[in-house]
């Protein structure tokens, strides 16, 4: 015996097979109308075959899913027009981009151009500080170099005009020590000639009043203020210095030494002149200071005819 099989599922319901649902209920204005065509569909079924009339063949589905769909989504699209009008255009739109795009490349251009114009500027600046700098050491540098030159020229020229000078005597006319309470006193008289020859052909010399000084073992033995004289070209001058010492104190080693060396005609001296030289120089008379330094001059070599040479200093106090 054959089992009885389950009768079948009940047909949907017409105008339910969409995926909207009811057209009344989502939109109510159409109930009337989905009234009117349920009614002019079973007018004509009554007429047609039963086949048409059990719902097999949905007219509502035909005529309101279309309408449905058209109105519905009508005015959908009114709405989108509504914004399409109030929205720009895509090609207005992307216009209005590509402007805002070249203002900024331009004020960017711009800008960059600005920088590359103030790096230039500045690179201009170091550069010409630079240049400013290197002409001002050049011209410093031969400024010195030109200052150098004429140095060394001058202090040629003036050492080729200084005057040679020698000492030809030195006698102690008076040496002696006395003895006090509490002091050592020394009496000392000292003749000391120089010989200042000029060996130029053509210059004059000129000499201020010059100041000697004299000393011997760490004694002073008196200064001398001297008067300045002229000295013609080939010319040789004898400058007698004459000084005398009394009762200074003086130390009792020093004073020995210096007797016990006298008493054999070993005694060393020291004797200095300072003053100012002047020359005649294009048509200026040129100062120059100088010192006579005759140092550790024996007495024995002056005695013996041997003239010791003195050095002359020049801008030296």
């Amino acid at each position: 015996m054959s089992e009885l099989l389950p009768p079948p599922p009940p047909p949907p319901p017409p105008g339910r097979d969409s995926g909207f649902g009811d057209p009344a209920l989502v939109f109510p204005e159409f109930a009337a109308k989905q009234c009117v065509l349920e009614k002019v569909i079973e007018e004509e079924g009554e007429g047609e075959d039963s086949s048409y009339g059990k719902g097999s063949f949905d007219l509502s589905s035909r005529f309101s899913s279309p309408s449905i769909s058209r109105n519905g989504f009508d005015d959908v699209e009114n709405q989108r027009k509504a914004s399409s009008f109030k929205r720009p255009p895509s090609g207005s739109r992307l216009s209005g981009f590509r402007e805002e795009e070249e203002a900024d490349r331009s004020r960017n251009s711009g800008s960059f151009v600005d920088h590359i114009g103030q790096e230039d500027k500045r690179i201009c600046a170091s550069g010409c500080f630079r240049k400013c700098c290197a002409c001002t050491c050049m011209f410093v540098s031969i400024v010195l170099i030109i200052v150098l030159l004429v140095g060394l020229s001058a202090n040629s020229s003036i050492k080729s005009i200084l005057p040679q000078v020698l000492v030809t005597n030195l006698k102690f006319s008076r040496l002696d020590v006395t003895k006090s309470s509490t002091d050592l006193l020394m009496n000392a008289n000292l003749y000391t000639v120089l010989q200042l020859s000029n060996n130029n052909d053509k210059t004059v010399l000129y000499y201020s009043p010059m100041k000697a000084d004299i000393s011997s073992e760490n004694i002073n033995l008196g200064k001398k203020m001297l008067p300045g004289f002229k000295q013609d070209p080939g010319n040789v001058t004898s400058l007698k210095i004459l000084t005398r010492l009394r009762k200074s104190k003086v130390y009792d080693v020093d004073a020995t030494l210096l007797t016990n060396k006298e008493k054999t005609l070993e005694a060393v001296v020291d004797v200095f002149l300072r003053g100012k030289l002047s020359v005649d120089w294009l048509g200026f008379k040129v100062h120059i200071p100088i010192v006579i330094a005759c140092e550790n001059v024996k007495q024995s070599d002056v005695i013996n005819g041997v003239k010791p040479a003195c050095d002359v200093r020049t801008f030296s106090q």
